[in-house]
């Protein structure tokens, strides 16, 4: 007989498989985890090597705990050949889903002495279970704390921040340039998104930092890479600087956008007539980022005057305001009226802004604090332009820059 039941650690689904014919070894192995505080819906039995290969199929298993020594079927004769086999189907075969982790268990001295050399190769250890040995357990209760440990890492914090640019040239290029940044050689993460990794000194404490550009523009390449970057580095801080376009009414080229909310213009439905129904989904971004991006008008005009590049006529504004997200660049007034009316205050249009709030809003491991500010290299309502693009690269590199140092020094 075998039961399938699922359970809890630390809020993550952990299952534990005890294959064995001997029911009282299932029951002092079972009794010694649920002493441990394992739940007792956490364990799984299977008394043969069928039973046990029929779980690994129908459910996830994190541990096994396989006797050296297991019938093929109910009724069956135990011998290690059976179990060996079983181990080689998931270990080198892969025809049976693997576990995270696998430990075999005997009570026989001459089952070990026998197979011992087969299961070594495929089991992480071998456990000598039974009623009067000890030292199975603190071996499986090692493994519990392991477990323990790698649950509680997921939900902590690993690098301190991660920047994430639309364009390697001039908005990467500027956070490294303007950044006090020691980076090792580029790599690449999820098979299309380069980044390096490093530190970037921040009130005299080195801070880890990953850096990263997309490989495409626009809000599902964002998503997905932010997703990516969440993912492996855990960072505290996820960050976007570049450039975006801007609306004349609310900003000047060259002004500092903090993105306060984003969302995707496009989302909803084209009518018949031309009309869009829209389905906005804002998402927002961290309100203690915010809060320090707000007090950095004051440094605006010093970073002005040390930028010697070609540049505006007028030192930057700051502007905390909107800055809505869609798949292309859209030179159409008639299609900017559509989006332009979702929000009075719109201030920022971009391709990327949406894709970074809406990953870091539903990212589920470790807490993340993420922030979108760009400057305005182009009015999005009148003649486009390239002659600042570099110029407003910099400055949101270096007001970011400013605006983490503020926030890490709380």
């Amino acid at each position: 007989m075998f039961r399938v039941e699922a359970c809890s650690i630390t809020g993550a689904i952990m299952r534990f498989l005890i294959v064995d014919d001997d029911s009282d070894k299932i029951r002092l192995v079972r009794e010694f985890l649920i002493g441990q505080r394992v739940d007792a819906a956490d364990v799984l039995s299977a008394e043969h090597a069928a039973g046990a290969r029929m779980l690994l199929e129908q459910v996830s298993v994190d541990v096994l705990l396989i006797d050296v020594l297991l019938p093929v079927r109910r009724g069956g004769q135990p011998h290690g050949e059976h179990s060996v086999e079983l181990l080689r189907q998931i270990v080198e075969d892969g025809t049976t889903p693997s576990p995270r982790h696998i430990l075999g268990m005997t009570a026989s001295p001459d089952a070990i002495a026998e197979f011992g050399d087969d299961f070594r190769r495929l089991v992480t250890q071998v456990l000598h279970v039974a009623p009067g040995e000890h030292a199975w357990r603190d071996s499986l209760n090692a493994l519990l704390l392991l477990l323990q440990r790698i649950e509680d890492a997921r939900d902590a914090n690993d690098y301190d921040i991660c920047v994430l640019n639309a364009l390697r040239a001039p908005e990467l290029e500027a956070v490294i340039s303007s950044w006090p940044l020691t980076l090792g050689a580029e790599q690449i993460l999820a098979r299309n998104i380069l980044y390096r990794q490093g530190s970037v000194l921040l009130n005299g404490v080195e801070r880890r930092i990953a850096c990263a550009h997309l490989s495409q523009m626009g809000p599902i390449a964002s998503a997905h890479a932010a997703t990516a970057m969440l993912a492996e580095f855990r960072p505290r801080v996820l960050l976007m600087t570049g450039i975006c376009g801007g609306f004349a009414e609310h900003v000047a080229i060259g002004d500092i956008v903090v993105a306060e909310k984003s969302w995707d213009w496009q989302a909803g439905k084209w009518s018949d007539e031309g009309t869009l129904a829209t389905a906005l989904d804002q998402r927002d971004p961290a309100p203690e980022l915010v809060a320090e991006a707000r007090g950095l008008e004051s440094v605006l005009p010093g970073l002005y005057a040390e930028y010697e590049g070609p540049r505006p006529s007028k030192p930057p504004r700051l502007v905390v305001g909107p800055m809505v997200s869609g798949s292309s660049v859209v030179a159409s007034l008639d299609i900017q009226k559509v989006f332009r009316n979702q929000h009075r205050k719109m201030a920022g249009v971009d391709m990327e802004c949406y894709g970074i709030y809406y990953a870091a809003a539903n990212h589920a491991g470790a807490p993340v604090r993420a922030i979108c500010v760009k400057s305005v290299s182009d009015l999005a309502d009148r003649a486009k332009g390239d002659d600042f693009q570099t110029y407003c690269s910099q400055m949101s590199a270096r007001v970011a820059l400013e605006m983490v140092r503020r926030y890490f020094s709380r």
